[in-house]
C-alpha cells in the first residue's frame, strides 16, 4: 500500500498562496513597481485538484485500487499561538508569521522571475495582504491523502 498526501480544495472559490502573490504582484505592477512583462512571462504552474477529481484520475488511469481516500485542513498559521501562550495573536501578527514561512518556499522562484530587489516588499505587502483575508475568511489548506495498491 502507498499512502500520498499533497494540498487540494473542496470548492472551485478558495483563496491559494499562489493567489494572494498574484493579487500582491498585479497592485505592485499597476504602481509601477515590476515591470508588466515581467509578470506576463512567470509562470507559477499549481493545481489544487478536488477528491473527486482525484478519484476519477487514479480509476480511469488503471494503475493503482483507491483503497481509501480522506481530506484534513490545516490552518495557514497552523502552531502559531503555540509559541505565543503569553500574548494575543492579531491578524498582523499572523500575516507576518505565515508570509515568513511562504518566503522560504517561494523566494526563490519569485527572485528568479522579478530579481532579488522586490522581494521585501512583495512579502511586506503579502503579509499585509494576508493580514487583511484572515479577518473575512479562515485560511486552511485543504489537504487530500489518498491510500491506494498497486495493481498487478
Amino acid at each position: 500500500m502507498m499512502v500520498l498526501t499533497f494540498i487540494g480544495r473542496e470548492t472551485t472559490n478558495f483563496t491559494s498562496v499562489q493567489g494572494v502573490v498574484g493579487m500582491v504582484l498585479k497592485e505592485m505592477v499597476e504602481e509601477g513597481l515590476v515591470q508588466e512583462d515581467k509578470l506576463d512571462l512567470f509562470d507559477f504552474p499549481a493545481y489544487h485538484p478536488n477528491v473527486e477529481e482525484v478519484r476519477q484520475l487514479i480509476e480511469a488511469e488503471g494503475s493503482f485500487t483507491l483503497q481509501k481516500i480522506n481530506t484534513f485542513k490545516i490552518s495557514w498559521d497552523a502552531n502559531l499561538e503555540k509559541d505565543n501562550v503569553d500574548y494575543v495573536v492579531d491578524s498582523k501578527m499572523r500575516g507576518d508569521f505565515i508570509a515568513k514561512y511562504h518566503r522560504a518556499v517561494f523566494e526563490p522562484l519569485l527572485i528568479a522571475g522579478f530579481g532579488e530587489n522586490i522581494m521585501d516588499e512583495l512579502f511586506s505587502r503579502f503579509a499585509m495582504k494576508i493580514a487583511e483575508l484572515i479577518e473575512i475568511e479562515k485560511l486552511e489548506f485543504t489537504n487530500i491523502v489518498l491510500f491506494v495498491t498497486k495493481n498487478s
